[in-house]
């Protein structure tokens, strides 16, 4: 049975199917716990009752798990078809074929599963539309799955609906613009949102306590474990990652084809770069001066495990990271073992904080809670906001409430007191002024030129002319295009190339887009890789 909120929201979404014209796209703005889901499946009970198909899209395959399983109890096995890349090739063909010959009414996966040859497209929803897993960044083409979503539906005469507790804010600006949002401001059964609590570090660290868990977090864990609920410690990952440094000379291993540090591996015993996958064994005496006090620096997933497990030794712990999901249906496994009850704590990375919908869950805590803040990129306020009220949203989702602890040093951040809330209201207010202020999205759109090439000197030239070129051919129109840099990208080598960057913000919509588009078309350097991305989500 619905809530009065979820059967409004649901009412004007079949209002919206029906309608042969097209307001756009819907938002579905429902707190954390609220029901989402099952608007959702009303409403795609109501497209296949016309004998139309449905893609329904996840930001994660590790996510796909807890729904297909929900999905395929309501509509049956041989509706649903799950699409990933995590498939084998002849998994593929087995499930395009059943797709492509109308046998599967109903597409479940990724953002590639925006492409599936569905027959008689009705609707597409994408939950949680505010991930950046959206965007493919690499390797071409670098499409956002919710563009192409609006594309697909505008050709096929389809509708969308866009889900999210924290939604991106320049999808909330068009919606918001346009009418079309519908909220589902509580949880279902009238269940409280989880308190949440602030731990300055600062203090911990004063107070004599030099563990990554606070005191606060330690005695929570032993509490909720006592009452047989389960814990989710979600890693802040920016900041946080395990580097090799000396503190005799300052020495810090880095990668000798890219320009960052090698990370450290405590399972394997070795320092790996993530962006080439260079590998080699740690150091037990600095190279730089020999000396034998070199330390692994910062705290990843691994030591955090290690640490909980020599604090309670007799709890079940499981990891939920990028190493262990290497192996095919590893999140799968680590997510069932865990809804299962076979373990007490669940360590992760961002993964933990999406979508997870388990009731045995009453305690979240947050290391590094305000790490993303201080990333150089103007969305990155928005991220860390995001990604704390989601992880918070995992807590107290069942009839036991939930609490949730964020471990942080800067305390007094605005984004960090609107997630402690999870009030996104505040946080759109205060963002969406300093975008407008400044002319980053929605109030821009924005289009990153990368430079690359093997030689640094050449990649530099060829940025300061190309710069040049963009600002004499856009003369007439740069009250209305920004062209910033050029500059070198965050990181400014990857596999032994060098990399500069131009940003571009432009002002007049899809006429600027295809100026800039035509303008570097004609321009191709010798020796210089140039790569174009509209609408970047990752600045690196």
């Amino acid at each position: 049975k619905l809530t009065n909120h979820q059967q409004e929201a649901l009412d004007y979404i079949l209002d919206y199917i029906n309608n042969k014209n097209d307001p756009g796209p819907i938002l579905l703005h429902g707190v954390t716990g609220s029901g989402k889901t099952e608007v959702y499946f009303q409403a795609m009970e109501k497209v296949l009752s016309y004998d139309k198909s449905v893609i329904f899209l996840v930001p994660e395959i590790s996510l796909t798990s807890q729904i297909s399983e929900r999905m395929i109890a309501r509509f049956g096995q041989e509706s649903v078809g799950l699409w990933h890349s995590s498939l084998s090739m002849g998994e593929r063909l087995d499930i395009w074929k059943k797709i492509h010959s109308g046998e599967i009414k109903i597409v479940l996966g990724a953002r590639s599963a925006i492409f599936a040859p569905v027959r008689n497209l009705g609707l597409i929803i994408l939950d949680e539309e505010h991930e950046s897993a959206y965007k493919q960044d690499t390797p071409s083409p670098r499409y956002n799955a919710r563009e192409v979503a609006f594309e697909r539906a505008k050709r096929y005469g389809a509708k969308v609906i866009l889900g999210s507790a924290t939604p991106d804010l320049s999808t909330y600006y068009k919606a918001k613009n346009q009418g079309n949002i519908l909220t589902l401001p509580n949880r279902i059964e009238e269940r409280p949102m989880a308190e949440v609590s602030l731990i300055d570090m600062k203090l911990e660290l004063e107070s004599g306590n030099k563990s990554i868990l606070s005191r606060k977090l330690s005695f929570e864990i032993q509490e909720v474990i006592n009452k047989k609920h389960q814990v989710i410690i979600l890693i802040n990952r920016r900041g946080y990652t395990t580097y090799v440094f000396c503190r005799a000379c300052g020495y810090v291993a880095e990668c000798k084809n890219c320009s960052i540090p090698l990370i450290y591996h405590f399972s394997s015993e070795e320092l790996r770069c993530h962006y080439c996958n260079h590998k080699q064994h740690t150091y037990n005496i600095c190279p730089e001066c020999s000396s034998p006090h070199i330390k692994h620096y910062g705290t990843g997933t691994q030591r955090v495990e290690q640490e909980i497990k020599r604090k309670f030794p007799v709890y079940n712990i499981l990891r939920l990271d990028s190493d262990i999901t290497t192996k095919k249906n590893a999140h799968y496994d680590v997510i069932e073992s865990f809804s299962k009850g076979e373990a007490d704590i669940l360590i992760g990375t961002q993964m933990v904080a999406k979508g997870l919908d388990l009731h045995n869950v009453t305690l979240v805590g947050v290391l590094a809670s305000d790490s993303s803040f201080t990333f150089p990129d103007y969305r990155s306020m928005e991220r860390g906001f995001q990604l704390l009220t989601q992880v918070a949203g995992r807590s107290g989702r069942g009839e036991a409430p939930g609490k949730v602890i964020f471990q942080c040093y800067s305390p007094h951040l605005y984004p960090i007191a609107c997630a402690q809330k999870q009030d996104y209201y505040s946080f759109y207010s205060m963002e969406i002024y300093e975008r407008e202020k400044y002319n980053y999205p929605p109030f821009s759109q924005l289009i990153r030129i990368i430079l690359t090439s093997e030689d640094p000197d050449k990649t530099f030239i060829e940025s300061l002319k190309l710069t040049e070129y963009l600002n004499k051919s856009l003369e007439e129109h740069l009250e209305k295009i920004e062209i910033l840099g050029p500059s070198e990208c965050i990181i400014p080598r990857i596999q032994n190339r060098f990399r500069m960057q131009i940003l571009i913000k432009n002002m007049i919509s899809s006429h600027g887009h295809s100026l800039i588009i035509s303008l570097m078309k004609n321009y191709q350097p010798k020796e210089i890789k140039i790569i174009i991305d509209v609408d970047p989500l990752n600045m690196l």
